[in-house]
């Protein structure tokens, strides 16, 4: 979202609504809170007049009015899914199947935004057609990756397409962009089903003498990818080795085994993994959480020792057993340096569309950084409403991993982790906090999730409604910055 810094509102959406309002009934009123007075007015003359006029709109001077605030309405958002898409998921068990629309879903709310997400490839691209009614929305967000962070290439160009073509999208939005396993300690795996032996080859940035070796099982969360047996060797030339251990790992996740090395330099250590403690059935694989290396018991730092492997799993590369977790950035649907790229590319005719991104609370740690730089703004969601009583501590950790971003508070309305209602009272929790923190100035706006039950008579998507309805015209405080 694009917010003018002083008005707290889009400049552009400011002089759309201002000009059709003086245009409609020429109001002295209106005249008046533009510096445009009555009798200057008559006579200088309409076209005169109407040259100032147009000049402030085109300067964006009203913007800065104190008459001109956004009101608690304009910064609420409704999170929009085509009609159904829960109806075979997380409503299934419920008697009573949605059939709202997106459009149809925000207006029922008395909103007037919203945040578009393509969901199990529905709809199908081209988008032209099904964007229709979205025409009639104030601000529209569309998904440039859809739910379970899906995303193409193709996806990505035709939406960029659609914005050029209707104005009122404002931005876009990465949904579960973070992969479900980011929150997870670092691992290297091999691939599933893998050909033994396994080998993990480290090379330090010089030559290294180490006493001590720890090699630290898996503890990967489906409970395999565990490594049983091994064979240690080192190397003072880079290309022959020689063993210097074997051994066995423990079958517990975590389980460590240190093994002694020869005080001997190498520029190279290979681990080679025999065989799997992994049952039948299962990942039949190997992997490692981390390698160690120490000196006279002191830890030597290996976060800039290369890695390299023989079999590897998607997004779980080698070096990760050697690196600081802090430099290495989460799983995404995008690297960072592709995120920063598509970035560049979000200019479209003169303006410039803001990149929005999905980031749970468990996933507010260091490693999210890297991609966090490249985007406008965050919408931070709590997907376990247990974890709503630490709401407000997550936005404190959120404002200080990504300092000067805009964070735009998501706000379930049905408790999709259990696949059950939402109690009203958390629902007035998160709906209540984000209100306090919307006037305070510290985010800068809410979404409601989502469309797909807004027909299913909820009591939480009922309160609301009334909660939308009675605060929705409320001016928001002009921050200054």
């Amino acid at each position: 979202m694009r917010f003018a810094k002083r008005s707290g509102c889009s400049r552009e959406s400011t002089k759309s609504n201002i000009g059709s309002e003086v245009t409609g009934n020429k109001d002295s009123s209106i005249l008046n809170s533009l510096g445009v007075d009555r009798y200057r007015f008559a006579h200088i003359g309409v076209a005169l007049a109407w040259a100032q006029l147009s000049m402030m709109l085109a300067t964006g001077l009203f913007a800065e009015s104190p008459n001109q605030q956004d009101r608690i309405r304009d910064r609420l958002w409704l999170w929009t899914h085509p009609a159904g898409s829960y109806n075979n998921d997380f409503i299934k068990n419920r008697s009573k199947k949605s059939s709202i629309e997106p459009v149809d879903a925000v207006q029922t709310m008395g909103l007037k935004n919203a945040y578009f997400i393509r969901y199990k490839d529905v709809p199908a691209i081209p988008f032209d057609a099904y964007y229709v009614p979205f025409k009639q929305l104030n601000r529209v967000t569309w998904s440039l990756t859809g739910a379970s962070g899906v995303t193409s290439a193709e996806e990505r160009k035709h939406v960029l397409e659609l914005a050029e073509k209707n104005k009122n999208i404002t931005n876009f939005i990465m949904d579960d962009f973070f992969h479900h396993t980011c929150h997870l300690p670092l691992h290297w795996l091999a691939e599933k089903n893998v050909t033994f032996p396994v080998t993990l080859t480290l090379r330090p940035e010089r030559p290294t003498v180490a006493d001590q070796l720890r090699l630290v099982q898996s503890d990967w969360h489906t409970k395999d990818y565990r490594s049983k047996g091994f064979v240690v060797e080192t190397s003072a030339d880079g290309n022959t080795f020689d063993q210097v251990a074997s051994g066995e790992l423990p079958n517990e996740a975590a389980a460590f085994h240190d093994v002694p090395l020869p005080e001997d330099p190498f520029v190279a250590i290979r681990i080679r993994l025999l065989n799997t403690h992994d049952a039948e059935g299962s990942a039949q694989s190997c992997g490692l959480r981390r390698v160690e290396l120490r000196h006279d018991s002191q830890l030597i730092g290996t976060d800039r020792w290369r890695g390299k492997a023989s079999s590897q799993y998607i997004h779980h590369i080698p070096w990760n057993v050697v690196a600081d977790e802090a430099t290495v950035p989460m799983p995404a649907s995008l690297t960072p340096e592709q995120l920063a790229k598509l970035r560049g590319q979000l200019e479209l005719e003169g303006r410039r569309i803001p990149l929005h991104v999905v980031v749970y609370t468990h996933q507010l740690v260091p490693r999210a950084a890297h991609h966090l730089r490249h985007v406008d703004a965050i919408t931070m969601w709590t997907w376990a409403p247990v974890v709503l009583k630490d709401l407000e501590d997550n936005l404190t950790r959120l404002e200080q991993l990504a300092p000067g971003k805009e964070i735009i508070l998501g706000c379930y309305m049905y408790d999709f982790y259990e696949k059950q209602p939402l109690p009203v009272d958390l629902m007035k929790q998160q709906t209540e906090l984000g209100y306090e923190w919307l006037r305070e100035g510290r985010i800068q706006g809410m979404i409601f999730l989502a469309s797909p039950i807004c027909d299913l008579d909820l009591e939480s998507v009922e309160w609301t409604r009334a909660w939308i309805h009675d605060h929705g015209d409320e001016l928001l405080p002009i921050h200054t910055p």
